[in-house]
């Protein structure tokens, strides 16, 4: 089988890492998969250039220019999104809204459409009502929570497949945890506000102000430098820039907790990752972490923007070393119910069906 998947970038992220997992699985089984890229947006007063590219081919990149993943599908940046760049194929899959917008206005020789849904984009992309027409159009729907699922049918009377991103067992696992002293917490930093990061350091504070003591840990990959993460916060603490795969897995498996205040989230890979490695998840209830966080059996749960309950929450969790261990050994055995042969095996089921 023939099989596209159209992503908009392959930069560093949770949603991205997962496709890039399914077209190398796909690829391994068998099938003909590849990756095109979007065309990198031209400026208008560039409008000359753009005309210019139309007769240039596609940018070929190397499997393995992915520094952070282990690639080995072909993957192709398009000089324009126009159709003419864009191969015959047995399916063709949209990845984000963009994407999807392109894909509707592609030949059928490119493919069966199916529409990869991560997240409700259009809680936060600028284009709100242009993210919205896409979850319309006639596309076959694959979700990875429940949360997006329910979306679909609700405000878009769309049906959708629901297929959990698993987390990678070979890199998050704990086979024997151990707990520190003081507790290390773990935190994502990133610069959207949807993030949470600035509730997550408020609820952090809130928790040093009532005389808990515990070292925390952050990693990102939008502040090289983190002097400014420090002024912001007012004090230091331990910061990763950048780190990939086995890096991520070491800084999991080294702390007792996971934060995560996220207003939303598609799924939500970090607090899963982090539940495979042994951790007690303390998080915000973000849509996505419906499938796996549920409170007070594999995770303490409080609203989202609520600093006070997140607060709280860290310091039930920080008091009680009974809970914090029930948490994560119940989160881990919830993380590991989800299996990557599984998925794979029912994404090539629809497109035969669809």
């Amino acid at each position: 089988m023939k099989i596209t998947f159209l992503l908009p970038h392959v930069r560093l992220s949770g949603g991205v890492r997962a496709l890039l997992e399914y077209a190398n699985r796909l690829h391994a089984m068998g099938h003909e998969t590849r990756i095109l890229l979007s065309a990198e947006p031209q400026k208008w007063y560039r409008f000359d250039k753009k005309l210019k590219t139309l007769g240039k081919k596609s940018t070929s990149l190397a499997p393995d220019s992915i520094d952070w993943f282990d690639n080995q599908v072909p993957i192709t940046r398009l000089p324009c999104n126009d159709s003419t760049f864009v191969p015959p194929a047995d399916v063709l899959i949209a990845t984000a809204w963009q994407t999807a917008e392109f894909s509707a206005r592609l030949p059928k020789e490119a493919g069966k459409r199916f529409y990869f849904i991560q997240h409700y984009e259009s809680l936060w992309t600028r284009e709100k009502e242009r993210a919205e027409k896409t979850y319309r159009l006639p596309f076959q729907k694959i979700v990875i929570s429940s949360w997006l699922q329910q979306i679909m049918a609700d405000n878009y009377q769309q049906e959708a497949d629901l297929l959990v991103t698993p987390v990678d067992k070979n890199l998050f696992f704990s086979e024997e945890k151990i707990w520190n002293t003081p507790r290390r917490v773990c935190l994502l930093h990133h610069d959207y506000d949807w993030k949470g990061y600035q509730e997550g350091i408020a609820a952090i504070k809130r928790a040093q102000s009532q005389k808990r003591k515990f070292d925390l840990v952050v990693f990102g990959e939008k502040v090289k430098n983190p002097c400014d993460l420090f002024k912001q916060a007012g004090f230091e603490f331990e910061y990763h820039y950048r780190p990939t795969g086995n890096e991520v897995a070491r800084i999991f498996s080294t702390c007792d907790i996971y934060i995560c205040p996220s207003w939303h989230e598609g799924l939500g890979m970090p607090a899963m990752e982090a539940m495979a490695s042994g951790c007690a998840v303390v998080t915000t209830d973000t849509g996505g972490s419906r499938d796996y966080a549920f409170d007070k059996e594999t995770a303490l749960v409080s609203a989202p923007k609520d600093i006070e309950g997140l607060a709280d929450n860290l310091v039930t969790v920080l008091d009680d070393k009974p809970l914090m261990v029930r948490l994560a050994e119940n989160g881990q055995k919830k993380i590991m119910e989800f299996n990557w042969d599984k998925n794979c095996q029912r994404l090539l089921d629809l497109f035969e069906t669809q």
